[in-house]
């Protein structure tokens, strides 16, 4: 039989657990809590450190490599990483243990040996961290942070940078939006004298003309001293018309001078609302523009806190 009840010698200085039958990881490095004899596995409990000096990352992971089952020959490519937890291995053996033999040179300390310096050059070798980038915008995704998450992040910063972007424009527009506002206020205002002027010149002719001409017909007057006052209410008329059509076209060119400034004060507004638009525009392509960056180990960042010769439960 490969089973013993006598547990085979173990290099000496190597500690000696028994995995509980409880380890939420057992299934998934092919132990069984069902089973009637313990198999031999190296557990080793391993600490990493990412680091990136332009991503102001420092990143720490523990966990602990699951090399089950041995054989001959220990591959450290085959290591299951499992999430560690101090209960999970017992300092003594369960009852009527029966211990499974296998072609491990187990006392042989150079084994050992042999699985931390495999296990730190494999894992400098595969393991590496992908965080997402936005170079232009000089941010770096951290652990744990999604894609999704990350790119929100851009979008505000860039958010905050198009903002201060837009409002460098005050000093560009300012000083041009005042005095056109200026020069509008001062045209109304002359367009509104205008207005009142015209509105009494308009009046005058028309009272002038009907005082002449009804007051002569009204007051008994002869058809010749009435014809005379039509022909001199006439030419009195036509003076108030003169005056009242030159009042006319002040107020014209008034209100022309209005609308003109108004349609100045509209492409300007238009210009600024352009440049806001593509200011918003250039930094949204900027959040956008999102890339991936792997920070790799290297063997000092790569540690074997503690190795252990772990016997596992198996049918």
């Amino acid at each position: 039989s490969d089973d013993t009840p006598v547990m085979p010698e173990v290099a000496s200085g190597t500690a000696v657990r028994w995995a509980d039958i409880a380890s939420p990881w057992l299934g998934a490095v092919g132990g069984d809590s069902r089973g009637t004899a313990y198999a031999p596995a190296i557990v080793a409990r391993v600490a990493l450190r990412y680091d990136e000096e332009k991503a102001d990352l420092i990143h720490d992971e523990e966990y602990e490599a699951v090399l089950f089952p041995l054989g001959d020959h220990v591959d450290p490519s085959t290591a299951i990483a499992v999430d560690y937890d101090d209960r999970d291995l017992r300092g003594d053996p369960p009852p009527q243990c029966l211990y499974r033999l296998t072609g491990a040179p187990l006392k042989d300390k150079g084994l050992f040996g042999d699985v931390e310096r495999g296990l730190v050059d494999y894992l400098v070798r595969a393991r590496t961290m992908e965080i997402s980038a936005n170079r232009k915008l000089k941010l770096f995704s951290r652990p744990g942070e999604t894609a999704e998450q990350f790119v929100q992040r851009c979008l505000q910063t860039a958010d905050g940078l198009a903002d201060a972007d837009t409002a460098k424009l005050r000093d560009k527009y300012q000083d041009k939006v005042t005095r056109i506002q200026a020069q509008i206020q001062a045209a109304e205002d002359r367009a509104d004298v205008a207005r009142e002027e015209r509105k009494g010149r308009r009046s005058e002719e028309i009272l002038s003309t009907a005082g002449s001409i009804l007051g002569g017909l009204l007051g008994g007057r002869s058809r010749g001293s009435i014809l005379g006052k039509v022909l001199k209410g006439a030419g009195g008329a036509a003076s108030r018309r003169s005056r009242s059509a030159a009042a006319g076209e002040r107020l014209d060119a008034a209100e022309n001078k209005v609308e003109t400034l108004n349609e100045q004060l509209e492409k300007l507004e238009r210009e600024l609302a352009d440049e806001v638009t593509q200011i918003d525009a250039e930094w949204m392509a900027v959040a956008k523009d999102v890339t991936t960056t792997p920070v790799t180990l290297e063997r000092t960042d790569v540690k074997v806190v503690q190795m252990a010769l772990v016997w596992i439960p198996v049918p």
